[in-house]
């Protein structure tokens, strides 16, 4: 074996760096596009993806899932309330606190939104052999679950 034929042999370890961040711009191109469709920023529509379970949370919590600045969610915030969105109100509970709320004409069009999104990724499922879908689902989960430990522990450091 020559060393131009050892040079070219990649440890997984190095694969993977190569793969996760292929698929992170991957999947940035994908949420651009997306978001783009349905007039929204990317920021706006993972911002609007956090609602998907709920109709009002905290701008802590927004600020904290989404690994965001106050002032950039600040930012994102009155672009959705602009484009009639959300509503932010005072917590009655803590009046320190502001609470997001879905507007009634935004739940519809996130049901859409929503339905778009995961008829999109059947589409990209389709793109991938049957007997490999199962596997590679139960990969992802295991890659996620590993990404969080690793974070979770780093940032107890």
């Amino acid at each position: 074996m020559n060393s131009e034929s050892k040079a070219e042999i990649k440890s997984p370890a190095e694969i993977m760096s190569e793969l996760t961040c292929e698929l992170g711009r991957t999947c940035t191109n994908k949420e651009h596009f997306f978001a783009a469709k349905f007039d929204l920023t990317p920021a706006e529509f993972r911002c609007l993806r956090l609602f998907k379970d709920c109709s009002s949370m905290s701008i802590k919590r927004i600020a904290v899932q989404m690994n965001l600045t106050p002032g950039r969610i600040t930012h994102i915030l009155t672009s959705l309330e602009a484009k009639n969105y959300i509503v932010r109100k005072v917590d009655q509970k803590d009046k320190r606190n502001i609470i997001v709320h879905l507007t009634k004409s935004s739940k519809p069009f996130l049901k859409i939104v929503n339905e778009n999104h995961i008829k999109l990724h059947e589409n990209i499922l389709n793109n991938i052999s049957e007997n490999k879908r199962v596997f590679m689902l139960e990969s992802m989960e295991e890659l996620i679950k590993s990404l969080k430990t690793w974070t979770d522990n780093t940032r107890r450091r």
